[in-house]
């Protein structure tokens, strides 16, 4: 099963991988752009944004015109007390104003006068106006600009998902390639010993070279094959991180075939001198992605708080019903303008406690809110300042460094020149190789350091997908 997972990486990846000496590269870009689409995090952030969507729907659900239909009857010792029929449509709107339609049919011996209709029926067309609470503002309004804000959350949250995903996967991918070079330089370090042993032990056999030097050269030897184990685990380790962010298209775990490495170094992907903040709000008025849910939850809360304001006033529901019995045809005939019902509604509770509690509670969340804000403000301001301090200081080192690797492999090529013809010694020799090998492992882990430090730069803007 595994040695099919890793022949299914490769012809996944063939468009993206490129042979050398038997070899496959992961290039970076076809790697991350692999965890964007199949990822289960990339996935579950694509339903999180439909899942807003459906919230519209929910909350737009509260405009929907609603048919409805009652009966009720009675009959006892073989009479029939009364029979009710009531069936209408109902079509609220977004001023809060409530149009209705119906047609009311009763009969029985024992109905009230409010009950008694013409034996044809009646239809009835109307108006319910709030004019007291409800008039400016109401419950479905607010249920729907609270969903609108919570869609804009959503898709936040999604972008947020993904560029927590991808900062994750690119600290996986950018070990194994500090853990790949820590490998390759193992493997060099291993060749300087070889050689050397062996021709130190060759000019001992002839009596060129004291033997105590084949000792050192041993010893320098067994060190290198320990360093190059050591380098071999981290690296198999870290391929099995990377590998975690590897999937097929059908949700299936990939592996990682033994031959394929890391792509070459990408230069610096940042121009220091275009370095800008992002955590503060820009001139066309956006705020960066980090703060946004904060200010869209503020938005939703101030929503709750206007309604929680609208319910301190009064109840008051004037309701107007025209009346038309069924007569052939054509209905608008036998409309009269005399013949309606009406009705009004007035509901205020005295004290108000239960209402202006609710409104305080939710002032308070708007203050803890508002608070929650400038406080992650301030936290991605400074971060910024950190992160850019950093790569300024990480961007000069690194050209220091690959300086220093050239000199020290220079250093190293002249003593060991030297120790052939027979002017330097062992030790001399073995000083310049651990600089060397030394320069080139503090390089791989600037370079590693350097493209984190990017991911987390781009991360803070949210830039990363």
């Amino acid at each position: 099963m595994k040695k099919s997972k890793r022949f299914g990486l490769l012809v996944l990846l063939i468009c993206s991988l490129q042979s050398i000496h038997a070899q496959y590269v992961l290039e970076f870009d076809a790697y991350l752009q692999r965890v964007k689409q199949f990822h289960p995090v990339s996935q579950q952030a694509n339903l999180m944004q439909a899942s807003g969507a459906e919230e519209i729907k929910k909350a737009r659900g509260n405009l929907d015109p609603v048919l409805s239909s009652s009966m009720s009857g009675k009959e006892f010792d073989g009479k029939e007390y009364y029979f009710l029929s009531n069936t209408g449509l109902k079509v609220p709107t977004w001023l809060g104003i409530d149009l209705k339609t119906g047609y009311e049919a009763n009969r029985g011996d024992f109905l009230g006068e409010q009950n008694t209709v013409p034996g044809s029926g009646l239809w009835y067309g109307g108006i319910t106006i709030p004019v007291g609470q409800g008039l400016f503002f109401d419950e479905r309004r607010a249920a729907i600009r609270q969903a609108q804000w919570m869609q804009k959350s959503a898709e936040n949250e999604r972008e947020l998902m993904l560029n927590d995903l991808l900062l994750d996967a690119q600290s996986a991918y950018w070990s194994w390639y500090e853990n790949y070079q820590r490998f390759l330089i193992a493997q060099e370090g291993l060749e300087f010993a070889e050689q050397r042993f062996f021709g130190v032990r060759q000019n001992a056999l002839l009596g060129d070279a004291p033997y105590i030097d084949t000792l050192e050269a041993r010893i320098q030897l067994d060190n290198r094959k320990m360093e190059l184990s050591e380098a071999q685990f981290n690296y198999s380790n870290s391929a099995l991180m990377l590998e975690t962010y590897l999937w097929s298209e059908d949700f299936v775990p990939l592996e990682l075939d033994s031959t394929t490495i890391p792509g070459d170094y990408i230069p610096n992907l940042i121009d220091l001198s275009q370095l800008r903040f992002v955590s503060l709000q820009d001139s066309a008025g956006n705020y960066p992605p980090q703060v946004l849910n904060s200010l869209y939850k503020l938005e939703q809360l101030k929503v709750e708080e206007r309604w929680k304001r609208e319910k301190l006033k009064p109840v008051v529901d004037l309701e107007y019903n025209a009346l038309v019995q069924p007569f052939g045809t054509n209905q608008l005939n036998a409309f009269n303008a005399n013949n309606y019902k009406w009705g009004a509604t007035v509901y205020f509770p005295l004290f108000l406690r239960k209402e202006r509690g609710d409104l305080r509670l939710t002032q308070l969340k708007i203050e803890a809110n508002q608070l929650d804000l400038e406080q992650k403000v301030r936290g991605i301001r400074n971060k910024e300042e950190a992160f850019r301090n950093e790569l300024v200081q990480m961007y000069q080192q690194l050209e220091i460094q690959r300086s220093q690797v050239v000199f020290a492999q220079q250093l190293r090529n002249a003593e060991q020149t030297r120790f052939d013809i027979g002017e330097s010694s062992l030790f001399l020799v073995n000083t310049r190789e651990v600089s060397y090998l030394s320069a080139q492992l503090k390089l791989a882990a600037l370079e590693a350091k350097v493209k984190m430090l990017e991911a987390k730069w781009f991360w803070l803007a949210s830039e990363l997908d």
